[in-house]
């Protein structure tokens, strides 16, 4: 289970911000913390339009738990799909949730 959760809820992916947290993503990986992705159903849809992204993809590398809805296409992305009552469970599971 992840101690951290990120969920990306921004229609800006690969801003700065957007950029931020997966800084602070694998920074924390790298110190073994426990840590989850949810990127949601609208982050998925900007992100399918875009190039594929190399820190995305390198997520997965780092022990980052991506997921997202089981409704979400999520084309080129590494993700687990969840269904509502499994994304309910990880979020309320976690000890810190930050929200971009």
């Amino acid at each position: 289970m992840a101690s951290h959760l990120y969920i990306a809820t921004a229609n800006a992916p690969l801003s700065d911000r957007f950029q931020e947290m997966l800084d602070m993503l694998m920074t924390g990986a790298a110190f073994g913390l426990p840590t989850a992705l949810w990127l949601t159903n609208d982050c998925v849809s900007v992100l399918n339009a875009l190039p594929a992204n190399d820190s995305l993809l390198q997520l997965v590398d780092f022990g980052v738990r991506c997921v997202v809805s089981d409704s979400a296409t999520t084309g080129a992305l590494q993700a687990e799909a969840l269904n509502c009552d499994e994304l309910r469970e990880l979020r309320t599971g976690c000890q810190q949730v930050l929200v971009f």
